[in-house]
């Protein structure tokens, strides 16, 4: 969800805070792995919220989404490219992609984890794996070999 590992450790960090304080409101409707997935992806949401209006307010630099300096001289430009064309989704689509496709997780978890139907998220999941065809395609790139 983020373009940088310690925002991801901040967010993870964030994430364990609110799981210890909130353990007593788990309510045991779902399992304890979905509740935090669910607490994960808001705190994930919340935090790009508040990034899209600093960026809107003309605080956080432009291109936030550009890939590390490291890693645009690593062997990791692929994962790099990849994240970036992810980051150009609508923001349902980017979410099924990173908990399917990145966390592995079976299409009944990530609908618990994104407060939706299963149906549901597999059909964003097909409209993100067909966008980031045409997206890839248009700069040239052969999908298959991603």
């Amino acid at each position: 969800m983020v373009s940088s590992h310690d925002e991801a450790d901040d967010l993870t960090q964030e994430t364990f805070i609110k799981v210890y304080k909130n353990l007593n409101k788990f309510e045991q409707q779902s399992s304890v792995y979905t509740w935090i997935y669910r607490i994960a992806v808001n705190t994930g949401l919340n935090y790009l919220r508040k990034q899209k209006l600093r960026q809107n307010l003309g605080i956080e630099m432009l291109s936030h989404w550009m890939p590390q300096k490291e890693e645009r001289n690593s062997d990791g430009n692929q994962r790099s490219l990849l994240r970036q064309v992810v980051a150009r989704l609508p923001k349902k689509q980017q979410m099924v992609v990173l908990l399917r496709s990145f966390q592995d997780l079976s299409f009944r978890e990530v609908a618990a984890a994104m407060d939706t139907t299963e149906n549901a998220a597999k059909v964003n999941y097909s409209h993100a794996l067909q966008n980031l065809r045409k997206m890839i395609a248009n700069m040239g790139l052969d999908y298959e070999s991603m």
